[in-house]
C-alpha cells in the first residue's frame, strides 16, 4: 500500500464538478470592457467610472466614482467577448460621507434583473437578494454571488449595476472586481487576464501567421480568422500558422475542453469553412490531438477533451494549439479554406464515480506515478453498491506474507466473495477475513504489533463461533479473532494507537459505560466513561487520562513514524490530565509517570467523595526481603476497605480493617507496622472493632493480626481530638516514639503530645515533662537524639518550634537558631549529612501571615533559605535530591553550571530540593511538584482533582532499607507445648535410666555390704566388742577394707573404713522396725527430707579431711562411732544442722525396739542409722517389703552388728594415731595456720576447716553450713538418766532451708519459709552478711535469681534519682519479687522502688519502676499486697526470693 493514504466512508463519487468550483477562478479583464457611468458626479477627478478599475488606493481623486448629488445612477459593463459572470466584488465609497447603500443588478442586454446572495456582515449567514441588495458602509469587500442558472448568466453581454439608495449627497464605489468560473483562453489576448492580477502564472496566447479579428454583427464576441488559398493548405506557411493558448488550471482535476466555433452563418462563410487541428500538451509526457470541424451554421461550443488535467504550475501548464487540417473537408466550390478561433473553456468535473466508501490519495506529490495521473483514484476492484466503509487501516498480512495489505471495516457484505463488515485488499483484491469478518458493523481499526484490533457494534464473529462484545482483536500472526478480556457494555466509535502512553497502548471511545468482567478468575467489572486504554503487550485494560467530561473524537497519525506520534482526546471537557493516577503514581528512572497497579484496582474515593493519600511507604522486615507498597490517607479500596492499603499483585487491597479515620503516617519496625492518623471512634465504646480507631494501630505483618495496646485519649478522655502525626522508631532499641494530639496513654498515663512504646512489652512510657502546649506536628531520630516539632512554650516567653531530646541524659534541650522560625513546622526532612553533622530542612508556615517558609538544620544551628512563593502554596514534603537525577528538559541544559557557582549555602552544591504540595509560584504557575535551586523554581509535575480543581501531592517516598530494631521474639503456644511434650519425655526417659543406673549400683553395694558385715562379724567374733585387736591376717582387712595395704596402720584404716560400711549396712537391716517408724515420721512430717549428698552411696571415696576434730561430734573414746562417720561423714556433714537431739527421741519405746542384743552400743547405732538415714527414703519401699522376715533374721544382724562394734572400736583406735591434721580457712579462702585454727576460739563462725570458695561443690556446702551458726553438739549426751551417750540423728526438715543456702551461695536475698517439726529455725540474716560469711561478693549473685522484667545492675532501684516525670505518682517499695507472667502485667523484685498511678481497685493496682534512665520505663499492673509504703530496714524482707 505504500505510503498513500486511504479515505473511508459513505460516499460513491467525488464532487469536484463545476458546481463545487471556486467561484473566483478566474477574473474578467475590466480593462477590456466598455465601462459606463450614468449620472457621474460633476467633481473633478471622481466622474470617470474607470477610475474604480484595479486601483490600489482608498478615496481620493482619480480612485474613487462618485455619482451626481441626489440623483440615482448606474454603473455598467459591457463585454467584448463571450464570459458567465460567477462573482461580482464592490468596495464601497466613504469620500465626504458619501456612500452606495443598495444596488440592483441587471443583465446589460434584457435589462432583467438577476438574482444574487451575500454573506451578511452581521449574522454570518448567506442571504439573497434581487431588485435591492444592500452594500456595507466601509472598507471591506462585499462579495454578492450570481444565482440564477449557467444558460441565462452565459448569454447575457454585461451587466448594469442600478445604485438605488445612498448616503450623504450620494452614491459610488471605490474599487470593483468581476470574475468568471471556469477557466477561459481567448485567442485575442486582450481579454484572457486582468491587469489587476499579479499573479505568476497567468492565461494568454500567441499568434503565429496571418490571422485576422472579426466581429460580425450577429456575434457577440471577436475572434480570429485565418483564410488560405485551396492549394496552399498543405503548405509550411499554413501549416505554421497557429493559435497557441495557455489557461490557467486553477487545480488538477478532471475537466472538459470546450472550443468555442463560431457559426459561419456570421459571415456566410459555410462553404470555406474547414476542419481545425487542435494539438493538446495535457502532461509533460502526454498530449492529445483531434480534428475538429467548424461547418457549424450557428455558433456552438464544442468538447475536445475529456480526462485529468494537472494544476498550472511555473513549471508546467497544459497548452493548447489551433491550426489548420490538412485532412479536413472543404466544399468543392470553394476556391479558399478559412479557419476560425475564439476560445477554449475548462469545465470541472465530477472524477471518479464507481469509489463505493474507498478512495486513495497519493501522500507523495512527487511520485510518478501521480505526475500525470490525479491524486487520488478508486480501488482497482470496488466494492459492493452502497457500502459504508468506517475505517481502514494497513498492515502486513502475516509473519510469512508481511506485504502490505489494507483492511477495511464498515457495513457491506460480498456473498460471492465471502466477506462481512471486513475485508482485506491485498494484490489488488478484495479478499474475506477468518471467520468471514464481524457479525455486525464496523467503525474504527487500528494495526498494532501484529494485530488489528478492531471496535463497533457487534457481539460475534460472522459464523457466530467466537464470542466478541463490541472490541476485538485479530492476530494476523495466527489468522484468529481473540476478545478483549470480557469487551464492553456499549458501542465504540474510536480506536487508535495513544503513543502518549507508549507503543503499546491502543485507545477507544465509545457510548459504553463499563469493561465487562472478563473470564479469568478475580476479573471485575470496571465503571468507565466512554474512554478506555487496552495494553497491548500484557493483553489487559490500563489506566486512562484523566477526562472530567464526554471526549467525542479520539485522533492519531498513526501514518507517521510511532516515535513521533500524536494523540490528541477531544470532546466538550471541563477539565484534563495526562494520566489518571487515582491518588498515587510511580515516577521511573526517567521520569516517566505510571500508573500503580491494574486498571479497575485502584483506589477510589470513599462515602463522602474524598480521595486523599497522605503517606506511603515500602514495607520489608529486613534487609534482602521483597518490598510491599503501603499508602494511607483518605479513600477506599475495590474491596471496601478504607484508608489504608497495599498493593498485591498489581491490584490495591485493603490491609486491615477498622482504620475509618484519616491516615496520616505510616512506619514499620521490624514485622509491626505503626498506623497513625484521625481517630474516628464512637465514644462509649472500647475503642476495638471494625469501625472504631483511636489515632494509633499496630499491626502485625507476619500473623496479619493487630497489636492490642492501650489507646491514646485526650485532655479529656476521650478520642475526638486524638490525632497521631508522627511514628518514629529508635534504631537498635525497642523503642517506638508517636507525636501528636493527644494527653494520656491508657487512660492514665500522663505523655501530653509525645510519648514512647516498647514494641516487646506494648507498653506506653512517658518522656520527661515538657513546655509543649500544642500538638507534635513532626519527628526525626538522629542516634539516640530526637528532634520534635512543635509548640514549646514557658509561660510568657515567645513560643519555639523546635526542640531536641536526648534519651542519653532522659532532657529537653534547645536547638541553636530554632527561635528564627517564624511559625509552626509542618515537615522535617532529612539532608545530606557530610563528617557524621547532622542536617536536615524545615518547612512550616509563618505564624503571622500564614506565608510558607524554608530553613535548614545544618548540625549546628538553624538558617532561614531564601524562598520566593506565593502565600497560598501548601508545602507538604520537600526531598534533597543530587542535580544527576533531574531531566535537563526540566530544569534547562544552562542551570547545570549555575548549580555550582550559586551563592545559595543552604542547598549543597550539585543537590537540588523537590517540593511538593500545592504550589503557587512565581508568574503565576501551578504546580504540584517542583523543583528550587538557587531560589529559582522550575515546575515538574501538576495534578488536578476530580472536579478540575488543583490537586496536590502529598509526599514522595521511596524504598529504604528498614531500620534495624530490637525485637524479642515469643514462641507460640503450639510450639511451647510441643518442646514442653518433648522436654517431659526427655525428663521421663532420664528418670528411668538414672533409676535403673541407681538399681544397679544399689545391687552391688548391699551385695559388698553382705560380705562387708559377715567379715566385720567373724572379725567381732574373734576379737570381742569394745576391744581394738590386730586383725588376724592382712588378707582378710585387705578384702574388706581399702584394698590390701600391707602397712598395719593402713590396714587398720582400711578394715575401720569396710567395716563401716559394713555395719551401715547391717544397722539398716538390724533397725528395720525403727525406720518404718522414721519413714512415716518422714511421710508426716513438717517438709521435705534433705536429699544432698547421694554419692555417698554412689561409692564415692570420702577423705578424712572433710571432718573437723574440734566440733565435739565424736569422742575420742568411740572409736566404733568414728569408723561408722567415716563411710557417711560426707552426708552427715551436709545434713548437721537439722541433726534430732537426743531428748526427741528419748522416751521413744520404739528407739531400740529392732535390737537384738542388750551388748550394742548405742552410740554406734545413732551413726548407722546416720548413715542410712539418706538412702532411707530410696530403699523405703524396700525396707517394707522385708519387714514381714525381720523377726527371723534380726538375732543374726544384732550378732554381726556386735561383733562389727568391737572391730569398728579396734580400728579406730589403731587410725586415731595417723588421723590427718585437718585444715580451716577464713573468709577470703586462705588457709590458716594450725596453731592460729587450734588455740581455743569456738568462734566458727569466722573460720572453717573448708574453703568458701573452693570449686568443689561438697566444699561449698560444708563452708555454708559452717558460716551459717555453730553445729550443735555431735558427741554423746550425758543427761544422766541412762548414761548413755548418742550421736544425733538427722530428722526431717523443710527444702527451704537448702533452697535459702543456695540462694545465698548465690548472692541474692533470701528467705525461708515456715518449717514444720520441732527445733525449725528461721535466719533473718541478710544477703550481704550471708555472702560475707560464705566468701561470696554481691557482684557474684546470679543474674537467674532475679525476678522477670528486673534489668537493675544492682538488683534493687531505690537508689535511683526519681525521673522528672514520675515525681507525681506516690512511691511504694516491694516486700516480696513478683514476677509477671501475662501481658500487662509489672514485674518487680523485693525492695524496688514502684511509682503507683492507680490505686482504685483493692487487689491489683498499676504502676511503673525505673530500671534507669538508658532503660525504658515498664508499666503494668500487680498484687497491692506485695509492696508496703515504708522503705526497707537493713534486715527486713531479708528472706524473700
Amino acid at each position: 500500500m505504500g505510503s498513500n493514504v486511504y479515505a473511508v466512508g459513505a460516499f460513491s463519487a467525488t464532487v469536484d464538478n463545476a458546481t463545487h468550483s471556486a467561484l473566483n477562478t478566474q477574473p474578467v479583464n475590466l480593462s477590456a470592457c466598455t465601462i459606463t457611468g450614468g449620472n457621474n458626479a460633476e467633481i473633478p477627478g471622481f466622474s470617470d467610472p474607470r477610475n474604480i478599475i484595479c486601483t490600489p488606493h482608498a478615496d481620493s481623486a482619480g480612485n474613487t466614482w462618485l455619482m451626481r448629488d441626489k440623483l440615482t445612477g448606474f454603473y455598467r459593463i459591457d463585454f467584448p467577448f463571450k464570459t458567465t459572470p460567477s462573482l461580482l466584488r464592490l468596495m464601497n465609497t466613504m469620500y465626504q460621507d458619501r456612500g452606495t447603500k443598495a444596488i440592483r443588478i441587471e443583465a446589460a442586454s434584457t435589462n432583467q434583473a438577476l438574482t444574487m446572495s451575500y454573506l451578511d456582515p452581521v449574522t454570518k449567514s448567506e442571504q439573497f437578494c434581487t431588485h435591492s441588495c444592500p452594500v456595507p458602509r466601509s472598507y471591506e469587500w462585499q462579495e454578492y454571488r450570481f444565482v440564477d442558472n449557467a444558460a441565462t448568466l452565459s448569454n447575457i453581454s454585461g451587466i448594469v449595476i442600478n445604485i438605488v439608495d445612498w448616503y450623504g449627497m450620494g452614491g459610488g464605489f471605490n474599487k470593483i472586481e468581476l470574475y468568471q468560473r471556469d477557466p477561459r483562453v481567448y485567442a485575442d489576448d486582450r481579454f484572457s487576464s486582468s491587469p489587476c492580477i499579479q499573479a505568476p502564472v497567468r492565461p494568454s496566447s500567441s499568434i503565429t501567421g496571418d490571422w485576422k479579428t472579426t466581429t460580425p454583427a450577429s456575434y457577440h464576441g471577436t475572434y480570429r480568422t485565418l483564410t488560405i488559398a485551396k492549394a496552399d493548405v498543405s503548405s509550411d506557411q499554413t501549416q505554421s500558422a497557429l493559435v497557441r493558448m495557455l489557461p490557467y488550471v486553477p487545480e488538477s482535476g478532471f475537466y472538459k475542453i470546450y472550443m468555442m466555433v463560431p457559426g459561419c452563418q456570421n459571415t456566410n462563410t459555410c462553404l470555406q469553412r474547414s476542419s481545425a487541428k487542435v494539438d493538446l500538451q495535457m502532461t509533460r509526457k502526454r498530449t492529445e490531438q483531434i480534428s475538429v470541424p467548424q461547418h457549424n451554421l450557428a455558433d456552438e461550443e464544442v468538447v475536445v477533451y475529456t480526462g485529468y488535467i494537472p494544476a498550472s504550475t511555473q513549471e508546467f501548464s497544459m497548452s493548447i494549439s489551433v491550426g489548420l487540417d490538412t485532412g479536413g473537408v472543404v466544399s468543392p466550390q470553394a476556391t479558399t479554406v478559412e479557419l476560425v478561433a475564439d476560445y477554449f473553456r475548462l469545465e470541472r468535473v465530477t472524477s471518479y464515480s464507481n469509489l463505493n466508501g474507498v478512495i486513495e490519495f497519493a501522500s507523495n506529490l512527487e511520485s510518478p506515478s501521480f505526475m500525470d495521473a490525479p491524486l487520488y483514484r478508486p480501488l482497482n476492484v470496488s466494492l459492493p453498491d452502497n457500502s459504508i466503509v468506517y475505517s481502514a487501516t494497513t498492515g502486513m498480512f502475516n509473519d510469512t506474507h508481511p506485504d502490505s495489505t489494507l483492511f477495511l471495516g464498515g457495513r457491506f457484505s460480498s456473498q460471492e466473495s465471502g466477506y462481512h463488515n471486513i475485508a482485506q485488499y491485498r494484490n489488488s483484491k478484495l479478499q474475506p477475513l477468518s471467520n468471514s469478518g464481524i457479525w455486525g458493523t464496523v467503525y474504527s481499526m487500528t494495526f498494532v504489533n501484529g494485530s488489528i484490533y478492531v471496535g463497533g457494534s457487534f457481539n460475534a464473529t460472522a459464523d457466530q463461533t467466537t464470542a466478541l462484545s463490541n472490541v476485538a482483536q485479530f492476530n494476523t500472526t495466527d489468522q484468529a479473532w481473540h476478545p478483549l478480556s470480557g469487551g464492553v457494555d456499549g458501542a465504540v466509535s474510536s480506536v487508535i494507537p495513544y503513543s502518549p502512553f507508549g507503543p503499546n497502548v491502543v485507545a477507544m471511545r465509545g457510548s459504553f459505560q463499563t469493561l465487562i468482567a472478563g473470564p479469568a478468575s478475580g476479573d471485575e467489572a470496571i465503571a468507565m466513561h466512554g474512554l478506555a486504554m487496552w495494553d497491548t503487550a500484557f493483553s489487559q485494560w490500563t489506566y486512562t487520562p484523566f477526562i472530567k467530561g464526554t471526549p467525542s473524537m479520539l485522533f492519531a497519525d498513526s501514518w507517521q513514524n510511532r516515535a513521533n506520534n500524536v494523540a490528541l482526546v477531544a470532546g466538550s471537557l471541563s477539565a484534563a490530565a495526562a494520566l489518571k493516577a487515582e491518588g498515587a503514581l510511580l515516577l521511573d528512572a526517567q521520569q516517566h509517570i505510571q500508573p500503580l497497579g491494574l486498571l479497575g484496582s485502584s483506589l477510589r474515593p470513599d462515602d463522602t467523595g474524598k480521595l486523599v493519600v497522605n503517606t506511603g511507604l515500602w514495607y520489608a522486615k529486613k534487609n534482602g526481603t521483597t518490598a510491599q507498597l503501603i499508602v494511607g490517607g483518605r479513600f477506599k479500596t475495590p474491596d471496601g476497605s478504607v484508608n489504608l492499603a497495599r498493593l498485591k499483585d498489581g491490584k490495591w487491597r485493603g490491609l486491615l480493617d477498622g482504620v475509618s479515620g484519616e491516615v496520616l503516617t505510616i512506619n514499620n519496625a521490624a514485622n509491626l507496622l505503626f498506623i497513625g492518623g484521625v481517630a474516628n471512634v464512637t465514644e462509649g465504646s472500647s475503642g476495638h472493632g471494625d469501625s472504631n480507631f483511636g489515632g494509633l494501630v499496630v499491626y502485625n505483618m507476619d500473623s496479619h493480626s493487630s497489636v492490642g495496646i492501650q489507646q491514646l485519649q485526650g485532655p479529656s478522655g476521650d478520642h475526638s481530638t486524638v490525632r497521631v502525626n508522627k511514628v518514629a522508631i529508635r534504631a537498635d532499641t525497642s523503642m517506638v516514639v508517636v507525636g501528636g494530639n493527644f494527653s494520656t496513654a491508657g487512660g492514665m498515663l500522663s505523655c501530653p503530645y509525645i510519648c514512647t512504646l516498647d514494641i516487646n512489652e506494648n507498653q506506653w512510657s512517658p518522656m520527661a515533662s515538657s513546655s509543649l502546649v500544642d500538638q507534635v506536628t513532626d519527628l526525626l531520630f538522629s542516634g539516640s537524639t530526637l528532634y520534635v516539632a512543635g509548640t514549646f512554650q514557658n509561660g510568657t516567653s515567645p513560643p519555639v518550634y523546635l526542640m531536641r531530646y536526648s534519651f542519653g541524659t532522659s532532657s529537653w534541650d534547645s536547638v541553636s537558631g530554632a527561635t528564627v522560625l517564624p511559625g509552626p513546622i509542618t515537615s522535617i526532612t532529612p539532608g545530606i549529612s557530610e563528617a557524621g553533622v547532622t542536617a536536615f530542612y524545615i518547612s512550616g508556615v509563618a505564624a503571622s501571615g500564614g506565608a510558607p517558609y524554608l530553613a535548614k538544620y545544618d548540625g549546628s544551628s538553624v538558617e532561614l533559605a531564601e524562598y520566593t512563593i506565593g502565600s497560598s502554596s501548601t508545602v507538604r514534603s520537600i526531598l534533597e535530591v543530587p542535580r544527576s537525577r533531574i531531566p535537563g528538559s526540566v530544569i534547562g541544559s544552562g542551570s547545570s553550571s549555575s548549580l555550582n557557582r550559586r551563592s545559595d549555602a543552604t542547598i549543597p552544591s550539585g543537590y537540588v530540593l523537590v517540593v511538593s504540595g500545592d504550589l503557587d509560584l512565581p508568574g503565576g504557575q501551578r504546580a504540584s511538584n517542583a523543583f528550587f535551586y538557587d531560589n529559582q523554581w522550575a515546575p515538574f509535575l501538576s495534578t488536578i482533582q476530580t472536579d478540575g480543581s488543583p490537586g496536590f501531592i502529598g509526599s514522595v517516598f521511596f524504598e529504604r532499607p528498614p531500620t534495624n530494631v530490637y525485637q524479642r521474639h515469643r514462641l507460640s503456644v503450639a510450639l511451647v507445648i510441643l518442646i514442653a511434650i518433648a522436654i517431659a519425655l526427655g525428663i521421663t526417659f532420664l528418670i528411668v535410666l538414672v533409676g535403673l543406673v541407681y538399681i544397679y549400683l544399689r545391687n552391688r553395694r548391699e551385695a559388698a555390704a553382705t560380705a562387708s558385715a559377715a567379715s566385720a562379724a567373724l572379725a567381732a567374733t574373734a576379737g570381742g566388742a569394745g576391744t581394738t585387736k590386730a586383725p588376724p591376717s592382712a588378707a582378710v582387712f585387705g578384702a574388706t577394707g581399702a584394698g590390701g595395704a600391707s602397712d598395719y596402720a593402713r590396714l587398720g584404716a582400711g578394715a575401720g573404713a569396710g567395716i563401716g560400711v559394713a555395719a551401715a549396712v547391717g544397722g539398716a537391716q538390724a533397725m528395720r522396725s525403727q525406720r518404718t517408724v522414721q519413714a512415716d515420721q518422714y511421710a508426716n512430717g513438717g517438709g521435705d527430707r534433705d536429699t544432698w549428698g547421694d554419692n555417698v552411696f554412689a561409692g564415692e571415696q570420702v577423705s578424712f579431711d572433710n571432718i573437723a576434730p574440734k566440733t565435739d561430734r565424736l569422742v575420742s573414746g568411740q572409736p566404733a562411732g568414728l569408723a561408722g562417720l567415716a563411710g557417711v561423714g560426707r552426708q552427715a556433714a551436709v545434713s548437721s544442722d537439722t541433726y534430732v537431739h537426743y531428748e526427741d527421741r528419748k522416751g521413744d519405746g520404739k528407739y531400740l525396739a529392732g535390737a537384738a542384743s542388750n551388748d550394742l552400743n548405742d552410740s554406734l547405732d545413732s551413726i548407722f542409722e546416720s548413715a542410712a538415714a539418706e538412702a532411707e527414703a530410696e530403699a523405703e519401699v524396700e525396707a517394707r517389703e522385708r519387714t514381714a522376715s525381720a523377726g527371723s533374721m534380726d538375732a543374726v544382724i544384732a550378732g554381726a552388728a556386735a561383733s562389727a562394734a568391737a572391730a569398728a572400736a579396734a580400728a579406730a583406735a589403731a587410725a586415731q594415731q595417723k588421723m590427718p591434721t585437718p585444715r580451716h580457712y577464713n573468709e577470703g579462702g586462705h588457709s590458716i595456720p594450725n596453731d592460729q585454727s587450734s588455740s581455743g576460739s569456738t568462734d566458727y563462725s569466722r573460720t572453717s576447716m573448708y574453703r568458701p570458695d573452693s570449686t568443689n561443690p561438697f566444699e561449698q556446702r560444708l563452708a555454708l553450713r559452717e558460716s551459717q551458726g555453730t553445729f550443735p553438739p555431735a558427741g554423746p549426751y550425758a543427761d544422766g538418766t541412762d548414761g548413755l551417750g548418742h550421736v544425733p540423728m538427722p530428722r526431717a526438715h523443710h527444702m527451704e532451708s537448702e533452697h535459702a543456702a543456695a540462694a545465698a551461695l548465690a548472692g541474692a536475698t533470701v528467705a525461708t519459709g515456715k518449717v514444720g517439726g520441732k527445733g525449725s529455725r528461721r535466719r533473718s540474716e541478710t544477703a550481704s552478711t550471708r555472702n560475707t560469711e560464705a566468701g561470696l561478693s554481691p557482684s557474684q549473685s546470679s543474674p537467674s535469681s532475679r525476678p522477670s522484667g528486673d534489668s537493675s545492675v544492682n538488683g534493687s532501684s531505690a537508689h535511683l534519682p526519681i525521673r522528672d516525670s514520675l515525681r507525681q505518682y506516690p512511691v511504694f517499695y516491694a516486700k516480696f519479687t513478683f514476677s509477671s507472667r501475662e501481658t500487662g502485667e509489672l514485674g518487680f523484685r523485693a525492695g524496688e522502688r514502684v511509682f503507683v498511678i492507680d490505686q482504685s481497685d483493692e487487689i491489683w493496682w498499676m504502676g511503673i519502676v525505673d530500671h534507669g534512665s538508658d532503660q525504658p520505663l515498664e508499666q503494668g499492673v500487680f498484687p497491692a499486697t506485695y509492696v508496703s509504703g515504708a522503705p526497707p530496714e537493713s534486715t527486713d524482707w531479708a528472706e524473700l526470693v
